[in-house]
């Protein structure tokens, strides 16, 4: 099973100035190729291949001769970073690439030629040896490849992707007592149907004053300045450590949901993140609590664990219906937390609720004679709350681009 381990790097002044010559002649040939398919495509409707688009490497080596200062494998590799981000664009219904920026993250890939000495703690990859590495965890198989990656505020990593000799877990059966449905949420991270909750730690909102102290400081600078670069440093620290501190703590959730022994299959709802986004008055909430990234880390590890992850419908109403008596309360508000049945007179807690359906749902589309569909429900408009009717300028000036306006009113 293949396995990433990310550690931290140390390079020397020597190193890192490689580093920088490589993640510039990455950064190069991947806005090459990108400005090419784009030309091609305005200009005849000519879709171009892989194969195509590297063997301009030739002649672009021959333009710009500090290209042959890098990896070459590296370099097809960029290639073939714009031939995935184009299929994903025309097959999956991602944004249109773009092109690469000195100030965006920058990394290279290294797929052969790479090997780490334990003793010395140090990783060696083609055209760099002996870079200096904080080995923190051992890892036991053969290295396949090596991505070299430095963040905004500075700092280098290596993902090192090894062939490990673990395999992966075989899933048991579905059973009703190992089985918990998990709501994810804004307010409360997690609840699970067996009465655990996650908080919801809202890390950036924590980090807001901080990041609007120094935003406030770089409008006074001068762009390119000292004074101008240490405040963006420090911007670029605070964004690094509020995406840790996220990325921790769904580890150690998710580290919790797949390691109980009582659990051995979880069910979650198929929820649309990226539609979810688009709501203005939500999305900074949203973003804070990383659901899609909980539901991503949460599905390879159920795998590493041998867990069933089953996944319901998202138009299941999971929060509407009553879950002793099956009514659904279809006049149910974001704003009501607890409501109680009009129809059995059972209290519920809104999320706690959710997650109980969420079991009973999962359940009933896995345990053999119970597959029956969940059927959708007409729900209301999510957000009923009052806002100001402040807007932004960039907002009018999209909405007045995109042909949105005013409602009349009623």
């Amino acid at each position: 099973m293949l396995r990433a381990y990310k550690y931290r790097l140390y390079p020397t002044a020597r190193q890192c100035e490689s580093f920088a010559q490589q993640f510039g002649n990455v950064r190069r040939v991947y806005n090459l190729a990108l400005d090419m398919r784009c030309m091609l495509w305005k200009g005849a409707e000519q879709s171009v291949s892989r194969l195509v688009t590297q063997a301009q490497l030739v002649e672009w080596k021959e333009m710009y001769p500090y290209l042959a200062l890098s990896n070459s494998q590296s370099l097809q590799y960029a290639v073939k970073q714009v031939d995935d981000a184009f299929t994903n664009c025309w097959k999956h219904g991602a944004r249109h690439p773009m092109p690469k920026r000195k100030r965006d993250r920058q990394a290279f890939h290294n797929p052969q030629h790479c090997s780490v000495d334990w003793k010395r703690r140090t990783l060696s990859i083609p055209k760099c040896k002996d870079i200096p590495i904080v080995l923190h965890r051992p890892f036991y198989g053969s290295i396949k490849d090596v991505t070299v990656s430095m963040d905004p505020d500075g700092k280098y990593y290596a993902s090192i992707l090894v062939d490990t000799a673990i395999s992966e877990k075989p899933c048991g059966q579905v059973e009703q007592s190992t089985t918990i449905g998990i709501d994810t949420g804004v307010k409360t991270f997690a609840v699970c149907s067996d009465g655990r909750e996650f908080s919801a730690p809202h890390f950036a909102k924590s980090a807001e004053k901080r990041l609007k102290h120094y935003q406030r400081e770089l409008r006074h600078k001068t762009k390119g300045s000292s004074g101008w670069k240490k405040v963006r440093h420090h911007i670029a620290l605070i964004h690094a450590k509020t995406a840790n501190r996220r990325l921790d703590y769904i580890h150690k959730v998710t580290h919790q949901l797949t390691h109980d022994s009582q659990v051995r299959t979880i069910c979650i709802e198929d929820l649309n993140v990226k539609g979810m986004l688009s709501n203005h008055h939500l999305a900074y909430s949203i973003a804070d609590a990383s659901i899609g990234r909980f539901y991503s880390i949460l599905e390879y590890k159920c795998r590493w664990e041998g867990i069933n992850l089953v996944c319901i419908g998202r138009w299941a109403a999971s929060s509407k219906t009553c879950s002793a008596c099956g009514e659904v309360n279809r006049r149910l508000k974001l704003s009501d937390r607890q409501w109680t049945c009009m129809c059995c007179g059972t209290r519920h807690d809104r999320d706690y609720n959710a997650s109980v359906n969420i079991k009973s749902f999962g359940l009933r589309m896995t345990l053999p004679g119970d597959n029956r569909e969940v059927t959708p429900v007409d729900c209301p408009p999510v957000d009923d709350r009052q806002h100001a009717g402040l807007r932004s300028s960039d907002r009018s000036k999209q909405e007045k681009f995109r042909g949105v306006t005013d409602a009349p009113a009623l």
